[in-house]
């Protein structure tokens, strides 16, 4: 069998020298504990996941507990593995920094590449990206401006990952920046949903279609909750839109999450997750698919969407 390094950044010791009351911090214990127990399932892999020491689990004889970085650093430990699958947030350029290290440092890591990541960790980037190829993006600006006065308008983290800053509000602006590192974009009315995809270098397989259910609080949007693995009308123009992704961002490799809006026979794309996110937790209870074995297993998949329904409520 062959041997997988996890790394989840927010329970895997990414935050050592900080506090680890993190907004992420529900999504990414669900997270661990769901790629963990496909690893325990797995016909092809043993397997090794990082563990911050301040967290439960530490008696887990397949947990390395980490009282600093320097094990996520140590290129003979890494290269004992015949894989390594990060899973760090976009947020302040950590995973396109953890990518780029395992690059230059021949780490066989099951992720897009680094070039790849910069793109769509940045929003305005990536809006300037799918302009330039014709993708159906939103349209996204470091200021205000006269298209969108007196329109209601969300406010990002230009660098930000899931819910990590999203504030709607009635623009009565015509100029002006809106803060350091955030951008504005129109507010777009509709339905959200995420896509959890598998990229092999030459194709790929939708996995599952999700109900991205958002609440509001205070005018700031955070994700109550997912249904995985719903049927949509829109499956067959979501599927043009994956091919088109996967032809304008051929570095997309591994685990992918696409999030969408459709406004009746509208897709606006989101934004592009390069990694594992929370969408993949009920695949195994929808579809049998262990994600995992798709890193290994040479078995081509349809592009199916079938049996039932997994709910993931994200309570803080």
């Amino acid at each position: 069998m062959k041997k997988i390094l996890i790394y989840e950044y927010i329970t895997g010791g990414g935050l050592l020298n900080e506090d680890l009351t993190s907004s992420l911090m529900n999504e990414a214990n669900m997270i661990t504990a769901s790629i963990n127990d496909c690893c325990h399932k797995s016909k092809y892999f043993t397997h090794n996941s990082f563990r911050d020491y301040r967290l439960s689990g530490t008696n887990d004889k397949e947990f390395i507990i980490l009282r600093d970085n320097s094990k996520i650093y140590d290129l003979e430990f890494l290269r004992e593995y015949d894989y390594v699958l990060p899973v760090l947030p976009e947020i302040d350029m950590e995973l396109y920094e953890y990518v780029k290290y395992l690059e230059e440092h021949g780490i066989n890591a099951v992720i897009s590449n680094s070039d790849t990541i910069k793109i769509c960790s940045d929003k305005l980037k990536f809006y300037k990206y799918c302009k330039k190829y014709s993708l159906p993006s939103i349209n996204t600006y470091e200021k205000y401006n006269n298209s969108l006065k007196n329109k209601l308008v969300m406010i990002k983290d230009r660098y930000g990952a899931g819910c990590s800053y999203n504030e709607v509000v009635k623009n009565t602006k015509n100029n002006g920046k809106i803060g350091n590192n955030k951008v504005i974009q129109p507010y777009i009315n509709g339905d959200d949903f995420s896509i959890s995809i598998y990229f092999t270098k030459k194709n790929f397989k939708v996995l599952t279609v999700n109900k991205q259910i958002i609440e509001y609080r205070n005018n700031k949007a955070r994700l109550q909750s997912i249904i995985v693995n719903i049927k949509n009308k829109s499956y067959l123009k979501v599927l043009s839109l994956i091919s088109s992704i996967k032809n304008i961002f051929p570095g997309l490799y591994g685990f992918v999450g696409v999030d969408i809006i459709v406004n009746e026979d509208a897709i606006f794309l989101v934004e592009i997750n390069p990694r594992l996110t929370t969408s993949f937790i009920g695949i195994y209870d929808t579809i049998g698919i262990n994600i995992i074995d798709l890193i290994s297993s040479k078995k081509v998949l349809k592009n199916i969407i079938s049996g039932k329904k997994y709910y993931i409520h994200n309570y803080d």
